[in-house]
């Protein structure tokens, strides 16, 4: 995808048929934004600029705006596209482990903030640094890994953020109720109250007492 935006004065530096946009800026058919007016772009936008002041500011449309601040967020160049594209770039495990040490130093971190801070601390350069989508598929697919148990039911040991590990020997709790089978459909076996000697005692006596020999 190749951006001919409508630009600022900048693009008079390129030689050509041009005109001018809606905003008084002067743009040239069939070339691309200058570099010098797209890192602007995305400078203003890390300082929290939003892309309709950025447009008026620079008089580029906010059409091109857009294009270019969703570009650098895909793929973190400013360049303009080309025909065919790129392959993506794969991230080596020593890029994986830094991104997840950051994810784990600060959940809430955005991609785009773990693709600059790979910059500013030179574990990546500008031709090696994974894309944003990259990032971000490196923190689902390898950073929070889901659980998945085993055949023997052991599990992996590795959990999804908010899973817990149940044993499956778990045993099962201990019923408090007596294990008298007549006592236990009494109240008191029923509320697992124990019964007194006494009532046992006498229990035995009703019983010996209706002897059917007699």
């Amino acid at each position: 995808m190749d951006m001919h935006c409508k630009a600022d004065p900048f693009s008079a530096m390129h030689p050509g048929h041009g005109g001018v946009n809606q905003l008084g800026g002067v743009f040239v058919n069939g070339r691309p934004l200058p570099d010098v007016v797209r890192q602007r772009i995305v400078e203003l936008a890390h300082q929290g600029v939003r892309p309709c002041d950025i447009s008026r500011q620079l008089r580029v449309s906010h059409g091109c705006v857009s294009k270019i601040l969703g570009r650098y967020y895909e793929t973190g160049s400013i360049k303009p596209g080309v025909i065919g594209g790129s392959k993506p770039k794969v991230a080596t495990p020593k890029v994986v482990d830094k991104i997840a040490e950051y994810k784990r130093q600060n959940p809430t971190m955005f991609a785009w903030e773990i693709r600059d801070r790979l910059l500013a601390e030179g574990i990546c350069d500008n031709d090696t640094v994974p894309s944003v989508s990259s990032i971000n598929r490196i923190i689902r697919t390898k950073v929070q890994q889901p659980f998945h148990p085993t055949p023997d039911g052991a599990g992996t040991g590795v959990t999804a953020p908010g899973h817990t590990i149940v044993p499956s020997t778990a045993s099962p709790p201990v019923s408090s109720a007596s294990n008298d089978p007549v006592g236990s459909y009494s109240i008191n076996g029923i509320l697992g109250i124990p019964r007194s000697n006494g009532e046992k005692r006498k229990r035995d006596e009703v019983e010996v007492y209706t002897d059917p020999a007699h």
